[in-house]
């Protein structure tokens, strides 16, 4: 019976350490995306004045969004991004956010 709680604990152990190389691999997939991005569009997308330094997830991830396509992720300035956060009725109604049920 000890042999089995052994081996079941090295296996719950190997699973946590997959999880945490994904994780890993996806934390540094998106930090070479930031990179690429903020150089192709270095402007915000929203006000168009200034300096764009945060990505934003027009489909968050809670939305079945991914932090990983280029074709959900748009360059915005703090500011703008602070603004759509807190305004989601109209981040949607511009495009800047979509729900769950848009493609």
């Amino acid at each position: 019976m000890a042999g089995l709680a052994i081996v079941l604990k090295h296996t719950a152990k190997n699973k946590r350490k997959g999880i945490r190389n994904l994780a890993a691999k996806k934390i540094n997939l998106r930090r070479k995306l930031r990179i690429k991005m903020l150089d192709q569009m270095p402007i915000c997308e929203r006000c168009w004045s200034a300096y764009g330094t945060d990505l934003h997830e027009v489909k968050t991830r809670a939305r079945g969004g991914s932090i990983l396509d280029e074709n959900n992720i748009c360059v915005l300035c703090r500011d703008c991004h602070n603004y759509i956060t807190r305004n989601p009725k109209e981040a949607v109604e511009t495009g800047f956010m979509k729900n769950s049920w848009h493609k």
